[in-house]
């Protein structure tokens, strides 16, 4: 794990669920995909759908139209390129490409996403795997999407339950992340787009000063916090360093076969994950 490892979401909720699992996730720092590790199927179909959303929205700034059912086609095909790796059957393939075209139908019929992106609008798609530098160290917190022809605007695309304090600090990092990258002045608004339930709520981030100084102390505090995790996991051992006390978070965790957890709570791992023998 090198000094300069910077912010990323995961990296932030990896580091304060067990910080051993941190240590052995981010050895050197480039991420998963340079640290040697077995990427789950979970992983693995994220990434999927990320690469397919970015094709989309590069096909959309180029002026071209888009077809549910041919991107519904081109997602089952490269889920079955993908093989056994995606741990997904043929049922379970069409049911996450219905689901995907479905998101996307919706977010491309959204009256803000069609002011702000219609066809041959302009758009940056940044790749999360690339960390910029700064003066106190790495910042991986990439924006999903750069959207707009004259003064761009941020946009962060998200799943799950509506979490504001959560969105704005990440909106506040996410702009930073993206003004170190363009030169050109960016809107203070950040957008965020939550998929919740089957629809995409809207939601703008005004990026005052003020949450931008909530942001800056929140680098500073897990930049110390990881450097924190890095001496202790050097002088006394990975042994030293905190596990996470839920089975919950360990179900699909890497290293759980391996890991020195308490007994009771190995236990409780394997009893979830054996499979049921009621008749």
């Amino acid at each position: 794990m090198t000094q300069g490892i910077g912010w990323s979401r995961s990296r932030r909720w990896l580091l304060e669920t067990c910080a051993r699992r941190f240590v052995l996730t981010y050895p050197g720092g480039p991420g998963l995909r340079g640290s040697g590790i077995e990427v789950g199927p979970r992983l693995r179909l994220k990434r999927l759908l990320d690469g397919a959303r970015k094709d989309l929205f590069e096909d959309r700034s180029e002026g071209h139209a888009w077809s549910p059912r041919l991107h519904r086609v081109v997602l089952e095909r490269r889920m079955e390129e993908a093989g056994t790796s995606l741990d997904l059957g043929p049922v379970g393939r069409r049911k996450e490409a219905r689901l995907e075209v479905r998101r996307i139908a919706t977010l491309l019929r959204h009256p803000w996403f069609l002011h702000h992106l219609p066809e041959g609008g302009r758009c940056h798609l940044p790749s999360p795997l690339h960390s910029v530098e700064e003066a106190a160290g790495l910042l991986w917190a990439a924006p999903s999407l750069v959207v707009g022809s004259r003064t761009p605007r941020v946009v962060l695309l998200r799943h799950g339950q509506h979490r504001g304090a959560v969105d704005d600090l990440e909106a506040a990092i996410s702009l930073r992340w993206a003004t170190l990258v363009w030169t050109e002045p960016f809107e203070r608004t950040v957008t965020v787009m939550r998929w919740v339930g089957s629809s995409w709520i809207h939601r703008m981030v005004l990026v005052t000063p003020h949450l931008a100084d909530a942001a800056e102390a929140l680098l500073d505090h897990d930049r110390r916090a990881m450097a924190s995790v890095r001496r202790r996991w050097q002088r006394h051992g990975l042994a030293s360093l905190p596990l996470v006390d839920s089975a919950v978070h360990c179900r699909r965790c890497p290293f759980a076969e391996a890991c020195p957890a308490p007994q009771a709570l190995k236990g409780a791992i394997q009893a979830r994950r054996a499979p049921s023998t009621k008749s």
